[in-house]
């Protein structure tokens, strides 16, 4: 289809211009994996052409038609999808260069802006900006519009943030906002209220304008009757569209002094059949067909549109958001009934702990890179902020108490690694000449980790929660890294920290033993400090077939790289099954995806690597063979499984730097001389 139908040089004089309409799709996930059996998971948010649903259906869908889409896609959906399903990015990607999308920016985990620090909010918009030119190649500059999360606007705390030169784009230019915002709230029979009870359609919520003490900000306004009409579920809809569309066209755009625009702009899962209507997607494949077929309309890519557009008035923003957010699910039109909700203190408690303790450490000198990846896990843990799950709607669950929701607790609720990271950061500055070996609580969830440390690892082991190595660190280098643990990615749910997550095992760690992921150990400090040291963990839990199991895990020196550990197996155990996860430089996996990861055997050990590093898993004995783990690969990490006969083996998990391996290249594959 062409879009030149409507253009000054080819139209005859006497025939209006083609209504400009825009197509706004915003798409948020965590960053999910699959395998769940109380949600979709990510492959099915995806969806597929073959099964006309999930979001590649609906980006093809624009491609078949060739109608431009306005795209804005969460960061932690991105780095899900470069995980799980790069073929949806290069789709992305293609269409990009094909002219037929533009890429809105927003807020990395769409964390409700109004409450949070100038400056993380800065980073927030940030790190969304160079996912989109990483995992994109759609550079910053050329993202102007923005998204507000949940769309709570509010020009005084937002304004300034948006316009800061400090943002890789230099500053965004428009933003989108609902339609009644433009409306006045004062009073109990407000316009804007009377405007949420019946819309009228007015002139002026088909014009861009400039927010009053905006800084130069344009307010594009999303219409509430295309919103609730598309994609349209009854032919009445449809007219409805059609109807509105038409009377825009009528419109004299001398008169207002302003071009018009018509913007229809909601969740992307809509028209996907994510959670919504299962008629979804073939509703708006019959829109878009419509569409094709109506010259008359202007499908448009916003920016583009606006750089051209006559956009002259000047109008107060009042804050707020879409009308069933503040009113029907009883978030308030700033959200402040949501957030200041005391059912929600305990997680704001959470994330405000870390956060504090996070920049102590960086006080007291802590490895910049570290504290990258801490303030990064921050970022992620303020996805979809107080988030309630409303009793009706399209988000709603009829059996919900209306309080906040499940997945934005576990969110919060494990902010609280990002304190283990920023100790590994602060470590790794200021370490010394010895090993360490101690029992702490290094994330405050009230139970206490193990920690072992040396120049050259730091590794976290949760006694209560199978004994598991749930996270180690490479501080060896000028850039510290973690090499197990994803404390990122998504915990269906699940508030505990360090415990093993079952469904889908996602979480895996490391010492994971099979069948006994569970199980409670004391811990016995062997060698506290010095050249080595080794602590002795027994198992405790009595019911537990692996009750008397006894690891020793130590490092035999203050630069060894291997974490070694002993298993002593109790009598009625003649065997057993460990699982290890390997997540090498889990900072570039998360910002990079899987293309980065390579996994390969040698010399009796089992390797995962990226550019950067290289962590492995060797057995010390013959009767030993590598097994089929729950699943290969979990968010963001490869899986193996050591399946041993014998009450008695040892295994080492060890560390090395690609800058200060000897790397050979051969059969295409990278080796390591360990």
């Amino acid at each position: 289809m062409s879009f030149n139908a409507g253009t000054k040089a080819n139209r005859p004089w006497n025939q209006p211009a083609p209504v400009a309409f825009a197509i706004v799709h915003h798409a948020n996930q965590y960053i999910i994996s699959d395998g769940y059996t109380n949600r979709s998971g990510i492959a099915s948010a995806v969806g597929s052409v073959a099964a006309k649903r999930g979001l590649t259906y609906i980006l093809e869908l624009h491609r078949t038609y060739g109608i431009p889409a306005n795209i804005h896609i969460s960061g932690t959906l991105l780095e899900a999808l470069a995980w799980h399903q790069p073929q949806c990015l290069a789709l992305l990607k293609k269409m990009y260069r094909e002219n037929l999308i533009e890429i809105v920016g927003s807020a990395y985990s769409q964390n409700i802006m109004r409450y949070f620090r100038h400056e993380y909010n800065i980073d927030q918009l940030n790190e969304q900006l160079d996912l989109c030119g990483t995992l994109l190649d759609v550079q910053p500059r050329q993202i102007k519009s923005f998204w507000p999360p949940e769309r709570v606007w509010d020009t005084r705390r937002m304004a300034r943030v948006l316009r800061d030169p400090a943002l890789r784009n230099e500053g965004f230019e428009y933003v989108f906002v609902d339609d009644r915002l433009l409306l006045p709230i004062t009073g109990g029979n407000s316009p804007r209220h009377r405007y949420d009870r019946k819309p009228d359609w007015d002139a002026q919520h088909f014009y861009a304008s400039r927010i009053e003490g905006g800084q130069g900000l344009i307010a594009l306004p999303i219409a509430a009757n295309l919103r609730h009409s598309i994609p349209p579920r009854t032919r009445e809809q449809q007219q409805s569209v059609e109807k509105q569309l038409r009377w825009i066209g009528s419109l004299s755009p001398a008169l207002h002094r302003s071009d018009f625009i018509a913007i229809y702009a909601d969740d992307m899962e809509k028209p996907a059949a994510i959670g919504w209507d299962p008629e979804g997607p073939a509703q708006f494949e019959g829109f878009l067909r419509w569409l094709s077929e109506a010259p008359w309309v202007r499908p448009v890519k916003v920016s583009e549109w606006a750089a051209s557009a006559r956009i002259d008035e000047i109008k107060d923003v009042e804050g707020g958001t879409y009308a069933e957010l503040a009113t029907e699910f009883g978030a308030g039109e700033l959200y402040e009934k949501w957030y200041f909700d005391p059912r929600w203190d305990p997680y704001q408690g959470h994330f405000a702990w870390a956060e504090r303790r996070v920049r102590h450490l960086e006080t007291l000198g802590a490895n910049p890179a570290l504290i990258e990846l801490a303030n990064k896990h921050l970022l992620a843990s303020s996805w979809e902020t107080a988030w309630h799950t409303p009793v009706v709607g399209a988000h709603g669950d009829s059996n919900s108490d209306g309080g906040p929701s499940g997945a934005s607790r576990a969110a919060a609720s494990h902010s609280r690694h990002a304190a283990m990271i920023a100790e590994a950061a602060h470590w790794q500055f200021n370490k010394d000449e010895k090993s360490h070996c101690y029992l702490c609580d290094i994330d405050h969830d009230g139970e206490e980790e193990l920690i072992l440390k040396n120049r050259e690892l730091f590794a976290v082991v949760s006694p209560s929660r199978g004994g598991r190595l749930v996270a180690l660190f490479a501080v060896a280098g000028d850039d510290g890294m973690m090499v197990i643990g994803n404390p990122t990615d998504d915990w269906n749910l699940k508030e505990e920290l360090n415990d093993y997550m079952d469904i889908p095992p996602n979480h895996p760690g490391a010492l994971a033993d099979v069948g006994f992921e569970h199980d409670f150990y004391s811990v016995g400090i062997v060698d506290a400090k010095g050249g080595g040291v080794q602590a002795r963990l027994r198992n405790q839990q009595s019911t537990s077939a692996a009750f008397g199991l006894v690891k020793e895990i130590r490092l035999d020196s203050y630069e060894d790289h291997m974490v070694r550990v002993s298993y002593v197996l109790p009598e009625g155990l003649s065997g057993l099954d460990v699982e290890f996860g390997l997540s090498p430089d889990y900072l570039s996996l998360l910002r990079k995806g899987r293309s980065i990861l390579e996994q390969y055997d040698l010399d009796g050990a089992r390797c995962c690597s990226t550019d950067s590093v290289v962590v492995w898993v060797k057995p010390d004995r013959a009767a030993s063979r590598w097994g089929e783990p729950y699943q290969s690969e979990f968010g963001h990490g490869r899986a193996l499984r050591l399946s041993v006969q014998g009450r008695r083996f040892g295994v080492s998990i060890g560390v090395q730097l690609r800058a200060n391996a000897s790397i050979i290249e051969a059969n295409s594959a990278v080796s390591v001389e360990i």
